[in-house]
């Protein structure tokens, strides 16, 4: 036995995501050997998908590990995280999960000796006739997978674009028809709290929830909301509507988004004149309303002329500077973890979203290392911006470009963070003043949404008071009590009457060089100082040759491209250097300067996963326009079937003897075109189509 089966222990996600490829199929290649495995595929010949899923899925939202799981935790994953975060087709897609991780438990029991496998195994078979119940129950899963049940029992084709389209126009006649009567959205309760059955009471314990007294009127959407991030369920809506990853449903699943916004937000915003004296008579300095402006500014001093190291796949803060700079804001958090990351200091969370929705750090690439440095157009412009300004422009940084991207959560679905916060507003208010046990925790009602960190920036911007104790053993920044302060209300009023008026689409979304003034209109009349705006420079065209490094697994390929190629003549060397036919779809993904991702696709596909507007090609692109930094690295997907992920790495721009000089005549210059070569070669090239058997 040579598997390290305690190979995740203590890990965080950035260090464990390299790992989960590897070790899920490792793992499953010693089950499949075992005599529990060899029985189990006698009847089954075809699986691994719920092992492998049943793994990461447990890490990644529970950060659980197999070797420390107990029967709650299995619990959690089952009959929470799963039925949340995947969408299934048709009830007999579940029918072998159980089997399958029954007989994976009983292995992990008999070869590894887990505590807790032999007590899961058993978890595990006595819900043999409740999971797909689970997995089709639209409660645990949400809006979006409310739609996509509501879409399949209306008939429609969940998986067809087309289909999601159509159902998404008769949602909105009936929405039109009659607004009060949603069927995405539970309607108010009138019933009293009844005691849940025992084994529904012993899950919300689990999960720290502490539910009103029996008899007292109880709302459901609000319990829904403390295992609920909208966010999320609209990747999850992502994930169900399009199995093929680069055909998504694009412009349906945003107008859900409008559809869902506006459901949630009433039409009415106009400001009192009280509400409209207190705002013409606010004074923005660095420590009012709040302490943003000082604290963003402590964060600039801290990455300084020569940069911080960032760490992991998500270029955020290291661990080793946290700390110290939690101590330089205004006001320090607590919190008692052995290993935090960034994510566990909130403030320092948002206001790293900020600074990257700004523009004004970016991340570049020395040597090994990858560096938060500051980006000097930008910062320079910052310098000359007055206190009023600044207020504006982070706003609307955090409100209306700041997206989960920035923060390194992939597959966020197309809400941003002022989605989330204009939505989680009036919850905030419905309340006095929210107070929370030990128990009875921020995290249950706030971490998902509309997220922590936002709550800290709902805090620095003035919009919210936090009072904070000492966290327990082994925990995260602890928040005893929310207060909305009388300036939240009537600003966010104005910034959801600007999402109106713009049809909660915004220009930055598509093109984020779009000046920082899509508020001003809104803003300025209340806060006349705001006078100058940010404006984010282009990268420039660079003609030169650029040099990529191309890497497929263990092996790789060096290719020199001119800057007037475009991408896809460097998919064709791309393809040309593993001998692969080019007889499929591809797209490349990059991350833009503010974090976000870009994703352009081959001409003749549309949608796209990242997509925000109109479908970018590959043969629209040149290689010269790419905001790309040497150490830069774009993911090249090649055959959405079989899906090919190459690691396209930029290592160097160098003149181009092929380029084409500028005294030559418009004759000469059209015989010319824009070459590319492949320089190196290591490793031999994989098989195109090569034979399976079956999934294991």
């Amino acid at each position: 036995m040579t598997f390290n089966i305690r190979q995740l222990d203590g890990l965080d996600y950035d260090e464990a995501e390299p790992l989960f490829d590897d070790y899920i199929n490792g793992l499953i290649h010693e089950f499949i050997q075992s005599d529990v495995g060899i029985a189990h595929t006698q009847t089954y010949p075809e699986g691994g998908f719920w092992i492998g899923t049943f793994i990461e899925m447990a890490f990644t939202y529970g950060e659980f590990t197999l070797s420390k799981m107990t029967k709650g935790d299995a619990q959690l994953v089952m009959e929470n995280i799963l039925p949340r975060k995947l969408t299934l087709r048709d009830r007999s897609d579940a029918e072998d999960a159980i089997p399958e991780l029954v007989a994976f438990w009983t292995f992990l029991k008999q070869v590894y000796k887990l505590r807790s496998g032999g007590a899961i195994a058993k978890y595990l078979t006595s819900i043999q006739d409740k999971f797909a119940d689970w997995m089709f129950d639209a409660s645990r899963g949400g809006i979006a997978k409310n739609f996509m049940l509501q879409g399949m029992q209306a008939g429609f084709d969940m998986s067809s674009q087309a289909d999601i389209e159509a159902f998404q126009a008769e949602y909105n006649q009936r929405i039109k028809a009659d607004p009060q009567n949603n069927p995405l959205i539970p309607v108010e309760p009138t019933v009293p709290m009844t005691a849940p059955p025992p084994d529904i009471q012993k899950f919300l314990d689990l999960m720290g929830v502490e539910l009103p007294e029996v008899g007292e009127q109880v709302n459901p959407v609000e319990l829904l909301n403390t295992i609920m991030n909208a966010a999320d369920q609209m990747a999850d809506m992502l994930d169900a509507a399009a199995p093929d990853p680069k055909e998504g449903p694009g412009d349906a699943l945003r107008s859900l988004r409008t559809e869902l916004m506006s459901a949630s937000l009433e039409k009415d915003f106009s400001l009192t004149e009280q509400e409209i004296t207190q705002l013409k008579a606010l004074n923005i300095s660095e420590t009012q309303p709040g302490s943003i402006l000082k604290d963003f500014q402590t964060l600039l001093a801290f990455i300084g002329p020569e940069g911080r190291a960032v760490s992991g796949k998500r270029q955020q803060i290291s661990m080793k500077d946290l700390a110290e700079l939690n101590q330089q804001l205004s006001t320090p958090i607590d919190i008692d973890l052995k290993r935090p990351a960034q994510k566990s200091y909130p403030p320092i969370h948002g206001l790293y979203l900020l600074l990257r929705a700004t523009g004004i750090a970016t991340t570049v690439t020395k040597g090994k290392k990858q560096f938060l440095v500051l980006n000097p157009p930008v910062y320079d412009q910052w310098q000359q911006l007055n206190s009023t300004e600044r207020y504006c422009t982070l706003l609307e940084a955090w409100l209306i470009r700041g997206h989960a991207e920035m923060l390194g959560e992939e597959r966020m679905g197309s809400l941003t963070e002022g989605n989330r916060c204009l939505q989680s507003w009036e919850r905030i208010v419905h309340k006095k003043k929210h107070t929370f046990t030990q128990k009875r925790t921020v995290q249950d009602f706030f971490r998902f949404y509309p997220g922590i960190h936002n709550l800290a920036l709902m805090e620095m911007f003035g919009l919210l008071k936090i009072t904070t104790g000492k966290p327990t053993a082994g925990n995260g920044w602890r928040i005893k009590s929310l207060e909305a302060q009388p300036l939240g209300t009537p600003l966010l009023n104005l910034v959801k009457n600007a999402f109106y008026e713009n049809d909660m689409t915004w220009p930055s979304e598509v093109d984020p060089s779009v000046p920082y003034d899509e508020l001003q209109d809104t803003l300025q009349p209340y806060f006349p100082k705001w006078q100058k705006t940010l404006v984010l420079p282009s990268s420039g065209f660079r003609p030169d040759r650029h040099i990529f490094k191309v890497s497929l697994g263990k092996i790789w390929r060096r290719i020199a491209i001119s800057g007037e190629a475009t991408l896809e003549n460097l998919s064709a060397y791309i393809l040309s250097s593993v001998e692969f036919d080019s007889d499929h779809l591809d797209s490349f993904t990059y991350t833009n300067a503010m974090g976000r991702k870009v994703e352009v696709l081959h001409p003749y596909a549309d949608g796209g996963f990242f997509s925000a507007g109109e479908t970018i090609h590959t043969d629209e692109v040149k290689i010269g326009s790419l905001p790309l930094s040497e150490g830069s690295v774009m993911e090249y997907l090649f055959d959405f079937g079989d899906c090919w992920t190459f690691e396209v790495q930029l290592e160097t721009i160098e003149p181009d003897p092929n380029q084409i000089p500028s005294s030559q005549t418009k004759k000469e210059k059209k015989k010319k075109t824009p070459v590319g070569e492949i320089l190196e070669v290591h490793g031999e090239s994989p098989e195109q189509y090569p034979g399976y058997e079956g999934d294991w």
